[in-house]
This record gives C-alpha cells, sequence and structure tokens, in this order.
C-alpha cells in the first residue's frame, strides 16, 4: 500500500489554499452541499485523517469537473476503500486492452494469467486489489518485485485499471445457454425482493424471501430422485476457518457470498468459477465469542451489501466487486461486531450487531441504499428517561446491557414493519447488576422500515440469566386460528418454547416447549413465563434445561406451504450453570463479561430437526441425530422444496428428508462441518442445491 508522504508545515499551507481555491469554484458553480462536503474532507486531509491520498491527487480529484465522486471520504476517510476507476467506457476499454499488451503482456502474459510476472487473476494482489492500489502500482510500479513505474498519464493509468480490473473480475464471461455477459446487468429492484417467492430460479434474499419460509417452488428434485443428487462443482473459499457460515445469493445466474473474515465473491452459479472477488483488511484484535463469521449479504438495484467483523457496512457495485460506498457503524475496540447478512428492503439496508459477550449495547441501523446516509438507528437498550429504561434497575448496567441483533430479521411489505431478535442481557448468567426484565434483550421488535420507531415488542425470557438470546429467523404466515384470519409469527425460540404471535399486534397466542425445559412452570396468558426457583444459577451450579445451544437457536427453520409445517432445527440438551458472588461488574475490554459461567455435563449433545404443527407446535416428525456428540452442537439450517424434500446440515453429512413423514432418502459426507444454511436455485433450467460445509461450498444437481 502506497502511504502519503509527510509534508512540512510551509508546503501544506500552500496546498490547503490551493484546495480552498478550488473548493471556492466548486461553491460558485456548484451547490451549498459540495462545498460542506468538500471543507469536510479538506479538514480531514489536514488534520492527517484522511488515509492514502496525497495533497495534489486531493486537489485534483475535487476541482470542478472532475469524473471522481470523493463525497463518501467524509464518512470513510480511506481513499483505497472510496476511490473507484470512473473510466469504464466502451472506448476506455478498449484504450486499456492496447496499453496493457504494449506494456504489461511481456510479463503478465497477454491474457494476464502470468508469464515471467505471476498472474493478475484468482489471486491477492500484494499491493493490494482495490482500484486506487492498481493505480498507484501502476504509475509508481513496485521496486521491490521488479516493477518498473509504467510510463502512461493519469487517464492512460486508469484505463489500465480498469482492464486489469475486467481481467480479475471475469465480466468477460458469459452464460453458456444464453451467451449474454453474466455481469453485464444486475438489477434487482424493490420490486423483485418483495415478490421472491416468484422466482424460484432465484434465491434473492438470505432467507428466500421476506417471509423468510426458506422454501423454493422448485420441484425437479423430489423425494422419487434426490437419491441420484450428484456434484455439479465446489469451490474452497480460501479462509483460515474451520467452517464458513454463508448462506448464498443468487441472482440471474450469479451467485453471491461470503467468506470470513469479510470477503465478499461473485461467482458463475452454473460453473463455480470466480467471477469477482472483494477482499478487506480486517484487524487481527477484534473480540469475537465464536470465530470470524460471515453469514452472507444482501442485493438491491445493482449492488451488493455486505456487514464486516470491525463493523463497516458496505455497498459493492454486483457488476465489478468495486466500493461504491463504506460506513463505519461501531469501533469494534468496544466490543462490537458484524457476522449478519444484511436485509435490503424498500431503499435501505439493515443490519444488526453481536458483541453481546463483550457488554456492548446493541442496535439494528437502517441506512440509505443509495448514499450510505445512515436513515435510522434503534438501540435495542434504552437510555434512561426511555421507554423501557426502568426495567434496567434505575443504575448504570443499560450502558452495557448487551442486547445484540446479529441474525438476519424479516420484513412484511404490506404493513412496512421488519422483524428482528434480540439477544441476552450483559452480563450473561449473573442479572443481579440489572434487576428487572431488561428489555430490549431477549425480544421479538417490529419496527416501522421507514422510521425505526418501534411499533411493538414482545420479551420471551425477561431477566435472562441462561444466554436464551432470542437471535432466530421469524418466519411470518397468514393462517385462520380460532376462526380468525390472523397475520402471523412462528419462532422457535432458544429457552425452548415455541410461540405463535400477531405481527400486526404483537399479541401473545401460543406458546408450547418443542425440546426439554425445566425453567418455567408454564407460560401465562400474557405469554410471560412462570419462573421456577430451581432453574436460578447457584454458586454450586444448577442443571437446567435447556442449555446453551437451545432450544432453537440461530440456525434458520423453514416453513413448507404444502405440507403445512415447521421445520426446525434444535438442540435438546442441559447445562450447568452458575452464579458467581462476586464478579467484575463492568466489561473489560478484549475479555468477554459473563458474570459467571456454565460448564456441558459431558453427556452428548443432542439435535436434529422437529417438524412441527405451525399453530400449536405439536411434533409431526422428527430427526435425532444418531451418533450425538459431546458438546458438538453445529447443525446446519432446514430448506424445503416444492419436490416434498426438506435438507439439512448434520455435524458433516447433508441429508435429504421426505418433508410428509420424515424418512431419511439421502445422505453425503463433505467431511467438514456445516453450520450454514442451504439454498436451491436453477441454471440452465436446471435445479441446483447448495451447501456451505467446513470452507468449501458445495452445489448438487440430478
Amino acid at each position: 500500500m502506497t502511504k502519503p508522504a509527510a509534508i512540512p508545515g510551509r508546503t501544506r499551507r500552500r496546498a490547503i489554499l490551493a484546495v480552498a481555491t478550488v473548493i471556492a469554484l466548486a461553491a460558485f458553480i456548484g451547490s451549498f452541499d459540495a462545498l460542506r462536503w468538500r471543507t469536510t474532507i479538506i479538514g480531514l486531509k489536514a488534520a492527517g485523517q484522511l488515509e492514502g491520498i496525497r495533497w495534489g491527487e486531493l486537489v485534483s480529484m475535487l476541482r470542478p469537473g472532475s469524473p471522481f465522486y470523493l463525497k463518501p471520504l467524509r464518512e470513510t476517510p480511506n481513499a483505497y476503500a472510496v476511490i473507484v476507476n470512473p473510466y469504464r467506457s466502451e472506448a476506455d476499454r478498449e484504450s486499456g486492452t492496447r496499453l496493457f499488451q504494449v506494456w504489461c503482456a511481456a510479463c503478465h502474459g497477454p491474457d494476464g494469467r502470468g508469464q515471467t510476472a505471476p498472474s493478475l487473476i484468482g489471486r491477492n494482489l500484494k499491493a493490494g486489489d482495490s482500484d486506487w492500489s492498481l493505480y498507484h502500482t501502476v504509475k509508481e510500479g513496485r521496486p521491490d518485485l521488479g516493477m518498473p513505474p509504467l510510463p502512461v498519464d493519469s487517464t492512460e493509468a486508469w484505463q489500465l485499471v480498469g482492464f486489469v480490473r475486467n481481467l480479475r473480475n471475469g465480466t468477460a464471461l458469459v452464460d453458456e445457454a444464453t451467451g449474454a455477459e453474466l455481469l453485464d446487468h444486475v438489477d434487482v429492484p424493490s420490486a423483485r425482493l418483495e415478490a421472491a417467492a416468484l422466482e424460484p430460479a432465484n434465491w434473492l434474499t438470505y432467507s428466500g424471501s421476506y417471509d423468510s419460509w426458506r422454501h423454493s417452488r422448485l420441484d425437479e428434485i423430489t423425494t422419487e430422485n434426490v437419491t441420484k443428487l450428484k456434484l455439479a462443482w465446489s469451490l474452497q473459499l480460501r479462509t483460515d476457518e474451520e467452517y464458513v457460515e454463508t448462506s448464498p445469493i443468487v441472482v440471474d445466474g450469479v451467485m453471491y457470498l461470503t467468506a470470513p473474515p469479510s470477503d465478499v465473491l461473485a461467482v458463475n452459479a452454473a460453473t463455480g468459477e470466480v467471477l469477482w472477488r472483494y477482499t478487506r483488511p480486517t484487524p487481527k484484535d477484534i473480540s469475537l465469542c465464536c470465530g470470524a463469521a460471515n453469514r452472507g449479504v444482501a442485493v438491491l438495484g445493482d449492488r451488493v451489501f455486505v456487514s464486516t467483523l470491525d463493523n463497516y457496512v458496505i455497498a459493492l457495485d454486483a457488476r465489478n466487486g468495486s466500493v461504491i460506498w463504506s460506513v463505519k457503524a461501531a469501533d469494534y475496540k468496544a466490543g462490537y461486531s458484524m457476522t449478519g447478512a444484511p436485509l435490503a428492503a424498500r431503499d435501505k439496508v439493515i443490519v444488526g450487531v453481536a458483541g453481546g459477550e463483550y457488554g456492548i449495547r446493541g442496535f439494528l441501523d437502517a441506512y440509505d441504499a443509495a448514499t450510505g446516509k445512515r436513515a435510522w438507528r434503534f438501540e435495542t437498550i434504552p437510555a434512561p428517561g426511555q421507554p423501557g429504561s426502568e426495567t434496567w434497575g434505575g443504575g448504570e448496567a443499560w450502558k452495557t446491557g448487551g442486547g445484540p441483533t446479529w441474525v438476519t430479521g424479516s420484513f412484511d411489505p404490506a404493513l412496512g414493519l421488519v422483524y428482528w431478535g434480540v439477544g441476552n442481557p450483559a452480563p450473561d448468567f449473573n442479572g443481579d447488576v440489572r434487576p428487572g426484565d431488561n428489555l430490549y434483550t431477549n425480544s421479538a421488535l417490529a419496527l416501522d422500515i421507514a422510521t425505526g420507531e418501534l411499533r411493538w415488542h414482545f420479551q420471551f425470557t425477561p431477566h435472562d440469566q441462561h444466554d436464551w438470546d432470542s437471535n432466530q429467523v421469524p418466519v411470518l404466515v397468514d393462517r385462520e386460528l380460532d376462526g380468525r384470519q390472523r397475520n402471523l409469527m412462528l419462532w422457535a425460540n432458544r429457552n425452548g418454547f415455541y410461540y405463535v404471535l400477531d405481527r400486526v399486534t404483537g399479541e401473545f397466542l401460543h406458546a408450547n416447549a418443542f425440546v426439554t425445559q425445566n425453567w418455567a412452570e408454564r407460560i401465562d396468558e400474557h405469554g410471560r413465563p412462570m419462573l421456577l426457583p430451581t432453574a436460578e444459577p447457584s454458586r454450586l451450579g444448577t442443571l437446567t434445561w435447556p442449555g446453551l445451544s437451545g432450544g432453537g437457536n440461530w440456525w434458520s427453520p423453514s416453513y413448507s406451504p404444502r405440507t403445512d409445517l415447521i421445520y426446525v432445527p434444535f438442540a435438546d440438551a442441559p447445562k450447568i450453570y452458575f452464579k458467581n458472588e462476586e464478579f467484575e461488574d463492568e466489561p473489560v475490554p478484549g475479555v468477554q463479561f459473563m458474570g459467571s459461567a456454565s460448564v456441558h455435563t459431558g453427556e452428548p449433545l443432542q439435535c436434529g430437526i422437529r417438524a412441527l404443527d405451525p399453530l400449536t407446535g405439536r411434533v409431526v416428525w422428527e430427526y435425532l441425530r444418531p451418533n450425538p456428540r459431546r458438546n458438538v452442537g453445529r447443525i446446519g439450517g432446514v430448506l424445503s422444496t416444492a419436490g416434498d424434500v426438506v435438507f439439512f446440515g448434520d455435524i458433516f453429512d447433508f441429508v435429504a428428508f421426505d418433508a410428509r413423514e420424515g424418512k431419511e432418502l439421502w445422505r453425503v459426507n463433505l467431511g467438514g462441518h456445516i453450520n450454514a444454511s442451504p439454498v436451491t436455485f436453477a441454471v440452465n433450467g436446471q435445479q441446483r442445491v447448495a451447501i456451505a460445509a467446513g470452507n468449501t461450498i458445495y452445489v448438487f444437481r440430478r
């Protein structure tokens, strides 16, 4: 990476004066807003807070008529993340092709695949992969690697960047069936997302559709032929993590997915060939409870959205992976991280935050998809004077009260409501410093998508001391209940109870235990649990069902309208919960803020699927892991299809069941832990099923 050179005070003053002149001209011919953001950027540079660009470069790019758009530098003062190549016309591409053959082909090969110099395709570049990094490599060379600077002007350098970017992104790859360029025209407007279920060839949201059914109308793969499934392709995702948790998005023949820590890939869904890869440097000192997870992306318009481990929300050009905007949402040094897939709806990108084990104050954010400007933030832990603050005992525990929002929610376009689950309070296992119900932890939230205003909430586990966070995917169905048509929300909670709520009002309608539980005598008519004192964590330890894994956890459920069953991944095992009499009542940076501890009993942890009646929670059929392992609760999400097949990840095995009866139909060992959710899509008229296992994505077909 090229670092900005230090400049003496006199030179700096001259540079500032020159830039001020440019700004004055911009103000004369432009708007007040243009003056304001340019002034802000100059101030950042003068204060030494703007990385990666020299004064002369900045002056040139800020001049009136410049093709560069630097406004995002206000929120993301990093030139490498913001500056993208504006020279991308047909004439620029032709010029870039000619220049590459003249200056680069002798070493890198005429197709960029390497000769005496390394390939420019399919590998990370040592000087960085961003457009701005490529530009500096062209203009200044890499003397340490034997590459001289090229004798080209700035426009020619950018044209070369465009050619190299096309090589790396594979934008010339075409669909084998139609001959069309896969990335030539990406367009996913809000209307497509709202009708995603009507496009079974695609998988347009994290859960397949806004109602989070994770169900597909594709029916080529059936209970009769699922045994004939074979591997279509696989792709190793180049990560050091033991397993990935990504759930891919598929749009018109292109698969978008993530690899830890915060990489994004666009892949030819027919062949597995990488079309482009976005790689972002990630700090090494992020506090993470459970590995460097990233569960996926969202798409809207011609953009792909991702949230990063160090809490940036980033919009990428879906055609080439270049950064359009990047916004910092929180400071990772305060314990925050982002691991969930965003939800794109209407004109907004909605993201949650992790870090409940480190004493954060949780929130849910919405960003304008076009500009990256934050539209609203809902704090999951109310401050004094705000509604719900009385549930924190009047002290200062709210400041570090937890309440993370790390699993993707659902959306009802007709009601304009976003539904999202909130995690446990902090410290996890000792509530003495936070007396009260601790809203809005362990709750379902219904927020107005336009404003972020809270319409209603429902708290599943008041004053949680067992880490039973409510970070599950809410499933939305419309059904008749007790002789009345209702808009319902189905929720298999980590606390071991299955809930049915009215999603218009938040009214509690039904609950029953779907795994073993010994902490609540019953759930009352308002949905509040009547606690058993014998379940309280204690100094000597209290055996309590369910354990940390649930119940239900973050693993995605599925609802099939064909069978009228909801398929819930579950864990059914206890834990021993302790309560220390003395502990740190304030979090220490980088140290988990638990308040006490919990331990496994040492017995095998039973996991599987339970197919439930959606209104009563009655178990219709179940699959129990045949050889449960001690302390291993990793299981995948569930996918159901119109072929009446249910797919499920079981440790190393990818398994298919008869959706109506639960009979096992097919099983394949993938050799890596499955801790992700499967998706299905079609390419060239043929149904495919995809699942991440270990650090590889596998795609199967008939």
